[in-house]
């Protein structure tokens, strides 16, 4: 098992990410957003043909593993980046030249690195929080942590102890403040400086499509054109191999502190989560079926923009 894993390590993972930039000079750039508490970076590929800093085209943010446990969410994010290099999947090879043309695609496969390592090596602090020390040890016990997909500013603990924890023991607690944690941090100043038309976050637990606003009580736009798109969407998702349908949906739970909501309100992003599968994979095989069928989540974002309707714009001066 630890060998199947640690393709997802935070080393074996960097370590992908340069080589892909060291093949493709002209169409990717590595970009390290920030540290972790424990001093891993948060790295980001930015993939566009003949890319260049302050590139004017359209910017979509895809991103896994706010949750260190959620291992499949790295590889469907590794997969976006091989499709979008023309590493994999020939076939989709043109599709892939045209979003490169048409946009900058941003590829964060972990955003919670120190989470991910906790996971593949079995330490007693939990699957889902970050490293920050609560109770100033000196070490990283069981209990300690943040929930960093409860950290993001907007509505912020709006809903109690029922859309996120204020007890740093909980799995979900959301930090001593909104935006505590350089991971967060990284993320939202990643999107300050990008403002991105579309977003995908990718997590675990389920198989489903959240289209925000999560948040309850958070008022949507109308006409809500970021419920459309993620209809148009999931209806035309092919069946889960583990046995379902994605269905769209405003939340699983009441949740507070998302990165989806925090772009949505901050950014005006088309900002989704995508729940993309019941449980780990128990074998290779249904690990590829199921980033197969999510690879389409992502691509039919990237479509819906490029074919339109669709419009877009910059803000050159205050």
């Amino acid at each position: 098992m630890m060998a199947t894993a640690s393709r997802r390590s935070p080393e074996v993972v960097a370590q992908r990410l340069q080589e892909l930039n060291q093949s493709h000079p002209e169409q990717t750039q590595l970009i390290e957003l920030g540290r972790s508490h424990e001093g891993r970076p948060l790295y980001a590929l930015v993939i566009a043909e003949a890319l260049q800093d302050g590139d004017p085209r359209p910017a979509f943010l895809l991103n896994g593993a706010h949750h260190g446990g959620e291992l499949l969410s790295v590889d469907i994010v590794l997969d976006a980046i091989d499709v979008l290099l023309g590493e994999a999947e020939p076939q989709l090879a043109e599709r892939a030249q045209r979003w490169r043309q048409e946009l900058v695609l941003w590829c964060v496969p972990e955003v919670n690195p120190d989470g991910v390592y906790s996971v593949l090596h079995d330490l007693e602090r939990g699957d889902r929080k970050n490293a920050r020390d609560n109770n100033h040890n000196g070490r990283i016990d069981a209990g300690d942590g943040v929930d960093l997909n409860r950290n993001y500013p907007y509505r912020w603990g709006s809903l109690g102890d029922k859309g996120s924890s204020p007890d740093p023991k909980s799995v979900y607690f959301r930090g001593p403040a909104p935006g505590s944690e350089p991971e967060t941090q990284a993320m939202m100043a990643l999107g300050q400086r990008e403002r991105p038309v579309g977003s995908v976050s990718y997590h675990t637990g389920s198989v489903a499509l959240l289209a925000p606003y999560t948040i309850d009580g958070c008022k949507n736009p109308e006409p809500n054109e970021a419920w459309q798109v993620a209809q148009w969407i999931v209806g035309q998702l092919p069946h889960h191999p583990q046995d379902r349908d994605f269905a769209l949906k405003r939340s699983l739970y009441p949740v507070d502190g998302t990165d989806q909501d925090w772009l949505r309100h901050e950014l005006g992003t088309l900002a989704l989560i995508v729940e993309s599968a019941r449980h780990g994979a128990a074998t290779a095989q249904e690990r590829q079926a199921i980033v197969s069928v999510v690879r389409n989540t992502w691509m039919l974002l990237l479509d819906r923009f490029v074919d339109g309707p669709s419009v877009s714009g910059q803000v050159r001066n205050e």
